[in-house]
């Protein structure tokens, strides 16, 4: 009871009903909350109920309406690929502007230098591998809370919304919920990654043809691979969990070459960016080596060392190149 009371005091408000809590804070110093429960009657094992359970919150008979009659509403936000100066100038007014009705719900892998940007409360989904589909049950349910307080939820996600990101099923959900989702784009980290990483996705000679292709189907798969083309160039998000399977099964179903050029790029836009080059052959070696982890943004295709100096490569091709955004990013 003393722990509920304080996380009250403390955040202003207690929008979930757990048997636990912990409190983590910003490098702003704004408290941040993430609530733990057990789980009950019509709940899942995070003791959230199932958001299919949950009753519209409008009347159902009336059109979906862009505000619930509370006053609550859903905004659906691009943070585009970390650094706070590619935001849309919509989304940073959305972001910076301050109002204790406002809760901002993110995305785990949305950089600190944007979360540091917002004034209101915030909370942040724990979609980490293997729980992807219950922190998703999370969201809602806190959206749904919010929504009955006659709160502006801002759901930011990172990038683009409506790529790779799950915008759209969240647009159906928040109708059932009697509320219609405005959507405001984001530079997504298909396009703007290669570029922080000085790699143009189309280039003449080179690639004439972009294809965007996720790593993890629904339920975990495997997504189906396109053949390979000399002139064109694949972006993989959300691939680099399973960057060895990756390359094996493009050398092995999709006839791409070993030595078909790959670069990945970390955290593209933040401070902290990394870009490591290699090809079919040893770049999931190279990511483990230099530990490479989500966010990232994979290139494959010839393209990977057009803007390569001479001396940077071996004949067409690439081993080992490691560049970095900003001048000591790097040990």
């Amino acid at each position: 009871m003393f722990l509920r009371r304080y996380l009250f005091l403390l955040c202003g408000c207690l929008t979930i009903v757990p048997t636990s809590a912990f409190v983590g804070f910003s490098s702003s110093h704004r408290p941040m909350v993430f609530l733990q429960s057990t789980p009950g009657r019509n709940e899942n094992e995070w003791g959230i109920p199932y958001s299919e359970d949950l009753p519209p919150l409008a009347d159902n008979r009336m059109p979906v309406a862009s505000q619930l009659p509370n006053g609550g509403q859903v905004t659906l936000l691009g943070s585009g690929p970390g650094d706070p100066d590619l935001l849309t100038v919509a989304a940073f007014k959305l972001l910076t502007k301050k109002d204790p009705n406002t809760l901002v719900i993110v995305d785990r892998l949305v950089s600190q230098e944007i979360l540091d940007l917002i004034p209101n409360e915030i909370k942040i989904a724990r979609k980490l591998p293997g729980c992807a589909d219950l922190a998703q049950e999370e969201i809602y349910w806190w959206a749904y809370q919010a929504l009955n307080k006659g709160k502006h939820v801002i759901r930011l996600k990172i990038g683009d919304p409506f790529v790779f990101g799950r915008g759209g099923e969240e647009v159906l959900k928040f109708r059932c919920f009697g509320v219609e989702a405005k959507v405001v784009p984001g530079v997504s980290a298909a396009f703007s990654a290669p570029l922080l990483g000085m790699i143009p996705v189309t280039h003449r000679g080179y690639a004439n043809q972009v294809v965007m292709c996720t790593g993890y189907g629904r339920d975990n798969s495997s997504p189906d691979l396109i053949q390979y083309h000399k002139e064109q160039t694949v972006v993989f998000l959300m691939a680099v969990g399973r960057l060895q399977q990756l390359c094996t099964s493009l050398i092995e179903k999709a006839n791409y070459p070993p030595s078909t050029p790959v670069a990945i790029i970390e955290k593209a836009g933040c401070p902290d960016q990394r870009t490591v080059v290699g090809d079919m052959t040893n770049i999931a070696d190279i990511a483990e080596q230099h530990k490479i982890k989500p966010p990232s943004t994979i290139v494959v295709g010839e393209v990977v060392h057009a803007l390569l100096d001479n001396g940077q490569m071996d004949g067409k091709r690439i081993s080992g190149l490691i560049q970095s955004a900003l001048k000591n990013s790097l040990n």
